[in-house]
């Protein structure tokens, strides 16, 4: 597989504000017209597109779910139950899921996403303004999951740390099975980002025995000397960077990007490749 086109294009202030409740996109005109100018020239006469939507738009839940179910609408429907103990308007939300883990018990160990049917909605409509058909819909840490792990071996045990933008994912996996999983908004500036990452963890850390031996792996669309000694002193130890695999992909002159946008389009990349596996023909959310 290779890399025949790509642009990159970052939105002003204030055109979107990632939230998971109300209004994401503020500036609607601007937000259409630059789906359009992006995608445009590179769109053929598949107009299809697949879309990590930021983590804070919605939430990510790990269920372990003891009712047996047979088929993927019984198993939504015994989610949903569960979800209105953590949710007031559960009947509201558009719901997902992955089982992570099955044990011979039968209980389930699965990875729910939820985003407000509303909220969900905007975002295709404008997209389909631009002329576009939102063919399958990721979160942001997600995508940024399965863009590498079919090009690097973390191994059974390891964090995963995405920081793009504001944006901060944090994941744990066991036996290569998400533990763990936690989104926020920080702000622009190293000590936010430690105290994020300190306070997000506390939990983990101490239900983990083996944590402080977890390999780390930063992706981030930050400049090293701006994250690199924020993530050691936050993990306490040396983290490993993750080399953009959008660049291995390109074979020629004719597409050229800066190391900061071939790690903003990790995510895009990684639903990219999940409508090439043919997912697209299941149900999302």
């Amino acid at each position: 597989m290779a890399l025949v086109g790509g642009q990159a294009a970052r939105l002003d202030d204030g055109v979107v504000r990632p939230v998971s409740t109300g209004t994401n996109v503020f500036q609607t005109e601007d937000f259409v017209h630059r789906v359009k100018t992006l995608l445009d020239p590179l769109a053929r006469r598949d107009h299809r597109i697949g879309v990590a939507l930021p983590d804070s738009c919605g939430r990510l839940l790990l269920l372990d779910v003891e009712t047996p179910f047979r088929d993927r609408a019984e198993g939504t429907e015994i989610v949903r139950w569960q979800l209105k103990d953590l949710f007031s308007d559960a009947s509201q939300l558009a719901v997902d899921y992955q089982i992570l883990e099955e044990k011979e018990s039968g209980q389930k160990k699965i990875l729910v996403a939820v985003v407000a049917r509303d909220v969900l909605k905007h975002f295709e409509t404008l997209i389909e303004q631009a002329g576009y058909a939102p063919a399958l819909i990721d979160f942001h840490s997600m995508a940024l999951y399965s863009a590498y792990c079919h090009t690097f071996d973390f191994g059974p045990d390891f964090i995963l740390m995405g920081l793009d933008g504001c944006q901060l994912s944090l994941q744990v996996f066991i036996n290569r099975v998400l533990v763990f999983h936690r989104s926020r908004q920080v702000e622009r500036g190293g000590q936010q980002v430690f105290q994020e990452i300190n306070r997000s963890l506390v939990g983990c850390r101490g239900r983990l025995s083996n944590f402080d031996r977890l390999n780390v792996y930063v992706h981030s669309d930050w400049e090293m000397d701006e994250l690199g000694d924020v993530a050691t002193a936050a993990f306490e130890q040396q983290v490993q960077w993750l080399s953009s695999p959008v660049r291995k992909l390109i074979k020629g002159p004719l597409v050229n990007f800066s190391d900061v946008d071939a790690h903003s389009m990790v995510a895009a990349l990684g639903v990219a490749e999940r409508m090439m596996r043919g997912r697209v023909d299941e149900t999302e959310y």
